[in-house]
């Protein structure tokens, strides 16, 4: 890295490069000292740096990885006072030296080479089927790890059973450093550092090149819109003290507080920076950027526009809410969020005009490409989670808001529809166009009674703990949606008409609430019936329009088979009808379902 052009520090043959943007600062000194903690004692180097027009820099021979540093700075009005480094790529902990000087954290220098990376290729755009997770609780309950977060080398060891349902890539909530040792992570304090309770960046490294071995491409969850509630290494950094210093005045109000100073040429560095950490040192395969709606799109575009020209193969998502076209026409993205993909599935399936409804998710209006939205009918973090002890958004009141996995919302675990629904939920998911994702837990119905009231938390609240139950995952009805899942997943590798830019609506039956669509590439025809009622058509007396496609159609999946949790002689496991002169194949279609097909 340029001396020039980055920032934080990093060891070089000539010594280690520290380099900091502190422009209100007369003085800035770097101070060395081996660890573990800092000890105000314990100084062993004191280095001045160079002031390069708004930024600091120096290089000081001697250092060596996994010393600690500290920037101290003269302001002033401010004094002489001691803070962390902005950009450092490690930290002993979220409690930050402002409040307490005294305190006994400190920024780590890296050495080198953090993993021996095994090869791997990022997918295509269109090759994408992500399973979202979140680090510190999905490895189990505290107590079964004696300790409250698990780290990523707990989630290596589950690397197997995401990748066994055909999921090709994994995107952890985020893992910036946030305040204290359990949080959802959309906090972060120190934004180039993982999490401390998680673990290194070389346990980090190790995660993704562990991951990337299994098959699975890795993409993390940045926050740029805003940080931890005071408690961030950027607050009056350089004891400027306006609107919270230099990385946030003039920033935009979001709903979480100060937002960073995104129209400054110099915030969008340091977060072009942190981009760049990711695919660079870390080798993720793309970017989920949390709620770009709190940034500026005219100075977030700049930085989308550095990163694809720079990387162009990774896939970089937008949580755009409510989605919108500008965001990856002109904002650069590659992918947005799809929100109403959940919520109208959900309202669907409960029995608001659903016909209608999943024909408005079903196709990708307004972009160029299919996967250009991410869609995930069972819900996201934001959908499953909830806080307020199960009662964010007045959701105990109010059924529309209410944040539950969705088996939860449509009549419980224990309720054989709501469970036929989840597995209908998730075969329109991948049969339909856009990248599909799945949040932890609703593979194998993760809801009450076994976790209580329904959602994830990260951490035990009034009703109970909430985290991922392993047991569930493993027991009869978890392991049905799980193989379900896994059929879905295998479909759509099987057939890549179900990722290309193709999609027709040749049947409506309004009356009967069943609709079929047709998706095509090349020779490849799959034909995708979706029941939303819960009327049983038997005798193969069902008539499906294929649109003008003819010959005979082989099913390939049918979410009511006896081992998904439906009952023998469901589909048409052995009837492979041929289109008729009406333009129809005549099929059994069980209530509640999706059934697929594949021209022969």
């Amino acid at each position: 890295m340029d001396i020039h052009e980055g920032i934080g520090a990093w060891l070089t043959p000539a010594g280690c490069v520290f380099r900091v943007w502190a422009p209100h600062a007369d003085a800035v000194t770097v101070l060395i000292q081996d660890g573990p903690y800092w000890e105000s004692t314990d100084t062993i180097i004191r280095h001045p740096l160079v002031r390069d027009g708004d930024y600091w820099r120096a290089i000081v021979p001697g250092v060596r990885a996994w010393q600690l540093y500290r920037f101290e700075l003269t302001h002033p009005d401010a004094g002489t006072f001691e803070r962390l480094d902005p950009a450092a790529r490690d930290v002993l902990s979220s409690q930050w030296i402002r409040s307490d000087p005294s305190h006994r954290n400190g920024s780590i220098v890296l050495g080198t080479n953090l993993v021996s990376w095994s090869p791997f290729r990022t997918p295509a755009f269109e090759n994408f089927i992500i399973y979202q997770f979140h680090i510190g609780s999905f490895a189990g309950r505290g107590d079964q790890f004696n300790k409250w977060n698990a780290t990523f080398q707990d989630i290596e060891s589950k690397f197997s059973y995401i990748r066994e349902m055909g999921f090709n890539c994994i995107q952890p909530l985020p893992i910036h450093e946030f305040a204290f040792d359990r949080s959802w992570g959309y906090n972060p304090a120190s934004f180039f550092a993982p999490e401390s309770s998680y673990g290194s960046p070389y346990n980090l490294a190790h995660f993704v090149n562990a991951a990337h071995q299994h098959g699975l491409a890795v993409i993390f969850d940045v926050v740029y819109n805003h940080a931890g509630p005071g408690d961030n290494a950027l607050w009056e950094f350089d004891g400027h003290k306006n609107e919270g210093g230099i990385y946030f005045e003039g920033g935009q109000q979001t709903h979480w507080g100060k937002g960073p100073a995104w129209w400054k040429r110099e915030v969008q560095d340091f977060f072009y920076q942190n981009a760049r950490m990711f695919l660079e040192d870390y080798l993720a395969d793309g970017l989920r950027f949390d709620v770009t709606t709190q940034i500026d799109g005219n100075h977030l575009k700049l930085v989308l526009e550095r990163l694809r020209r720079e990387f162009p193969n990774k896939y970089f998502i937008a949580e755009h809410l409510p989605d919108h076209p500008w965001i990856v026409n002109t904002g650069r993205f590659c992918a947005t969020w799809h929100a109403d993909t959940h919520h109208e599935c959900q309202r669907a399936l409960s029995g608001q005009d659903p016909l209608n409804k999943v024909k408005s998710f079903l196709g990708w209006d307004g972009y160029d490409h299919a996967w250009n939205l991410v869609k995930y009918t069972l819900g996201s973090h934001d959908d499953v989670g909830d806080q307020n002890n199960g009662d964010a958004e007045d959701g105990l009141t109010n059924w529309d808001k209410r944040h539950r996995y969705f088996v939860d919302q449509l009549g419980g675990r224990e309720s054989w529809e709501g469970r036929a629904k989840c597995r209908l939920a998730w075969a329109l998911n991948i049969a339909m166009p856009g990248t599909p994702m799945l949040f932890m837990g609703s593979e194998c119905h993760m809801a009450s009674p076994h976790v209580g009231w329904g959602y994830w938390h990260d951490g035990p609240d009034d009703r109970g703990d909430h985290r991922f139950e392993w047991f569930v995952a493993g027991d009869p009805t978890g392991m049905e949606m799980r193989r379900l899942v896994a059929a879905c997943n295998g479909v759509r590798w099987q057939n890549p008409a179900l990722r290309a830019d193709s999609l027709t609506i040749p049947h409506e039956d309004h009356t009967n609430q069943v609709l079929g669509f047709v998706r095509q590439l090349h020779d490849n025809v799959v034909l995708t019936v979706v029941n939303l009622s819960d009327r049983n058509f038997e005798g193969h007396t069902y008539g499906v329009r294929t649109g003008g496609h003819g010959g005979q159609w082989t099913q390939i999946l049918c979410t009511q088979d006896a081992a998904f949790g439906g009952w023998d002689g469901a589909g048409n496991a052995f009837h492979e009808p041929w289109t008729q002169s009406d333009g129809h194949i005549y099929i059994n279609l069980p209530k509640w379902s999706v059934v697929i097909f594949r021209r022969k």
